[in-house]
């Protein structure tokens, strides 16, 4: 499949993206998700922090400019037929693809740092760079056989800063990172991948809360921490 790199005219249109040395570039092997209807409400938050500092027995207030939040309310995601597939999101034919394609953009870290993506947020002439820090879906419509026909996901962004990227800080195995398992993985073969070390298998068993390391089974997903000798 072709992958999507141009934001749709008119329809908000999430962009992932990455740092390419200095420069913010897309994601070469991740779709851009255009959304079915634009969200119901558009809200953006500017914030100062008051921070209070001492001098001696002396208390002064200095007043901070807080990255700006953004919060997109109500994205409907469709498959009842009341919105035209030529709408629907590139490739995806159910609510479930719908929603995996949605955080593949926007939530899910890739490459040898594991970073989270950087997402543009494009709709209507405006551009903003930011970070996704929360993810919220409501289902609410199931057709007989429990499958959901219809769903609404509201998004949560703080602006990012490229001068304050902390290229360092999101090198492997820094970072907590949350795998799915595929067929043919052990856990010592995925701790040698992650961690370059396979003999803290029994560590990351215990994290999950396994019995016997053995039991892994490919569609689960497992949590591994970062390890501190």
């Amino acid at each position: 499949m072709e992958l999507e790199h141009r934001p749709r005219p008119n329809r908000l249109s999430l962009v992932p993206c990455y740092m390419n040395g200095n420069v913010i570039d897309t994601i070469p092997d991740r779709e851009i998700f255009s959304v079915m209807l634009n969200p119901e409400k558009f809200t953006i938050t500017d914030e100062i922090e008051r921070v209070p500092i001492y001098f001696g027995n002396m208390r002064q207030e200095v007043h901070l400019l807080k990255s700006p939040t953004f919060e997109l309310s109500k994205i409907l995601l469709d498959t009842t037929g009341a919105v035209p597939e030529n709408l629907w999101p590139e490739g995806c034919k159910t609510i479930k693809d719908m929603i995996e394609c949605l955080k593949n953009a926007v939530l899910y870290p890739y490459g040898e740092f594991h970073q989270v993506p950087i997402v543009q947020l494009f709709w209507c002439g405006m551009v903003f760079t930011t970070w996704v820090t929360k993810l919220t879906t409501d289902y609410t419509l199931f057709n007989i056989n429990g499958l959901p026909l219809r769903a609404e996901v509201s998004l949560t962004f703080v602006q990012f800063f490229p001068d304050k990227w902390p290229y360092e800080e999101y090198k492997s195995p820094d970072l907590t990172h949350l795998v799915e398992v595929k067929a043919g993985d052990t856990l010592p073969l995925m701790c040698n991948r992650i961690y370059n070390d396979p003999s803290y298998y029994l560590q990351i068993a215990r994290i999950n809360g396994l019995t016997n390391f053995r039991q892994i089974k490919p569609g689960m997903m497992l949590e591994f921490p970062p390890i501190r000798e």
